[in-house]
C-alpha cells in the first residue's frame, strides 16, 4: 500500500512541476578537450558547421551553442566546455527525437577528430528575475 502512495505522490508532484521545467531553458553541458595538435580556430570551424546542421532539426530552431573557455582555475590548456541551450524540454525532447538521422549526426566524425568530450550533464536553467 505504501508503494502505491509513494507512486502516486510522485506522479502528482511530476504533473504540478511539469509546466514549470517545460518553460525554462534546457542546457547540455560537455566537457571537452582539444585534441592534439588541434586549434581552437579548427574546434570554431566543426562547431559552427555542426551548429548549422543541428538547426535543422525539428525543435532546434532556438537552439544556442557556446565554446566557454576557462581564464582561470585549474585547468588544462585545451580543455573547453560546450553548451546547448534550448528553450523548453518540450523542444530538447524533439531534437533528441530527430538527432540519430540528421545532418549534426553526420558531423560528429569531423567534431571527433578535432576533439573530444568525456562527460555531460543535461540541466534546467530557471531565471531569477
Amino acid at each position: 500500500m505504501n508503494k502505491k502512495i509513494v507512486s502516486l505522490l510522485g506522479g502528482l508532484f511530476s504533473v504540478a512541476i511539469a509546466g514549470a521545467v517545460h518553460a525554462d531553458d534546457m542546457l547540455q553541458l560537455w566537457n571537452c578537450e582539444l585534441n592534439e595538435g588541434k586549434t581552437r580556430a579548427e574546434l570554431r570551424e566543426v562547431s559552427v558547421a555542426w551548429t548549422e546542421a543541428a538547426r535543422t532539426i525539428e525543435g532546434a530552431d532556438g537552439l544556442r551553442a557556446y565554446l566557454n573557455y576557462a581564464v582561470s582555475g585549474n585547468v588544462g590548456d585545451g580543455e573547453f566546455t560546450f553548451v546547448l541551450v534550448l528553450d523548453s524540454a518540450t523542444a530538447w525532447g524533439r531534437f533528441e527525437d530527430g538527432y540519430e538521422d540528421s545532418a549534426a549526426a553526420d558531423v560528429d566524425d569531423a567534431w571527433g577528430e578535432v576533439a573530444s568530450c568525456s562527460k555531460s550533464r543535461i540541466l534546467t536553467s530557471v531565471p531569477l528575475q
